[in-house]
């Protein structure tokens, strides 16, 4: 984990985008975090006794806002989605050692992190055991929250789901990244196959063990006996805008519902931003909205508005240097800077935890870089 989430933490100077109805964005502020919790945000200077802070950021030309949430492609095929043979190198995987595997995991959740991303959605379609643990491994170690989502269609019995998420728990470095949420189990119902099958006694285990259910809206609509006692439930693509609700197809996008893609390339922000920009139902503030409001939101994942007593996934984005900056801190101007990808990630805040620091990825070194830069000439 990064910097020890007991402590106090102040950032001064910075504008604020909190996402939230009372102060949705704040020309220069200040934020307070204690073990972990957004104590107080305001405008202007922090009072005397927030000086007293263990650590103390000074951000002038810089934005605050809550942490990206992305999904639901692929983390696996992400690894190498630049490969022309992309599809016989995600095979191969599966031959790794678990430590090999879950070093290139953790360096490609650092470089999301990097871009400003706090919580990946993946569907994951290798079941193994060792693909799961070193995925959880993996994001315990970088400390990005991860959820897991596994198909319905290739689980034999709710026993089977038990078994991953017990794997689950053997997994994680420490246990604290299943107690504050860092790692997180889901199951997409992709269509009607077999989901009469989907008992009562797969709606204990789901809710026992706080499963997120991803399903289309026809299909509960369909079949809505069988899936209403589920305790938490994301429809995809619904005519109607209801949250929690995600839409698959960005021209589609209603808010308040998110955004989820099954291509693994749209993980990246960079790519995925640009996309909402010019949107029928969208404007200027969308893309960033889409990202740290509407998809943690609809997910129940992460931060999605900066407010008194929330657990802390933030991003610092710096406009002071090239080649984003410097440009005016206004809020149009950050706005537009976002819709076009064109920013700078100078510090990340995930559960509270400081996890880039300056730029510098404090669980995720140049050793472990090194290591994996060697896997992947290997694997060609």
């Amino acid at each position: 984990m990064g910097l020890n989430e007991t402590m106090k933490i102040l950032i001064e100077g910075p504008s604020i985008i909190a996402m939230n109805k009372q102060k949705p964005f704040i020309q220069s502020g200040y934020i307070y975090i204690d073990r972990g919790v957004t104590v107080a945000y305001n405008e202007g200077v922090p009072p005397p006794e927030f000086e007293f802070a263990e650590y103390v950021i000074n951000e002038k030309f810089a934005v605050v806002l809550p942490g990206f949430t992305v999904g639901i492609g692929n983390m696996l095929e992400y690894l190498f989605q630049f490969d022309r043979n992309s599809k016989e190198l995600v095979n191969s995987l599966s031959k790794l050692s678990r430590s090999d595997l879950e070093a290139l995991i953790e360096v490609a959740l650092a470089s999301l992190t990097y871009n400003g991303v706090t919580s990946v959605i993946s569907l994951v379609t290798n079941l193994e055991e060792k693909v799961i643990s070193s995925l959880v491994a993996a994001a315990s170690g970088a400390w990005t929250r991860l959820r897991v989502v596994l198909p319905f269609s290739s689980l034999s019995s709710s026993h089977e789901l038990e078994g991953i998420a017990k794997a689950v728990s053997r997994g994680v470095k420490d246990i604290e990244a299943l107690n504050r949420g860092i790692i997180s189990l889901g199951l997409f119902i992709e269509n009607e196959k077999r989901i009469n099958s989907f008992s009562s006694e797969w709606i204990d285990v789901v809710n026992k063990m706080n499963i997120y259910i991803y399903t289309p809206a026809q299909v509960y609509k369909r079949y809505y006996k069988e899936l209403v006692n589920i305790k938490n439930i994301v429809l995809l693509d619904p005519e109607e805008a209801a949250t929690p609700c995600l839409y698959t197809v960005h021209t589609l996008w209603k808010p308040p519902c998110g955004f989820i893609s099954l291509d693994s390339s749209l993980l990246n922000p960079r790519k995925l931003l640009p996309m909402f920009h010019s949107l029928e139902n969208g404007d200027i503030y969308t893309p960033a909205y889409m990202l740290a409001h509407f998809n943690p939101l609809n997910n129940n994942i992460g931060m999605h508005s900066i407010n008194e007593g929330m657990r802390t996934d933030i991003l610092i984005i710096s406009f002071k240097d090239p080649p984003y900056g410097p440009i005016p801190i206004s809020e149009h101007s950050i706005f537009k800077a976002l819709s076009n990808a064109f920013y700078n990630v100078k510090t990340v805040l995930i559960d509270g935890e400081i996890v880039i620091d300056n730029s510098l990825h404090l669980n995720v070194g140049e050793e472990k870089v090194r290591k994996v830069r060697t896997l992947i000439e290997e694997l060609k």
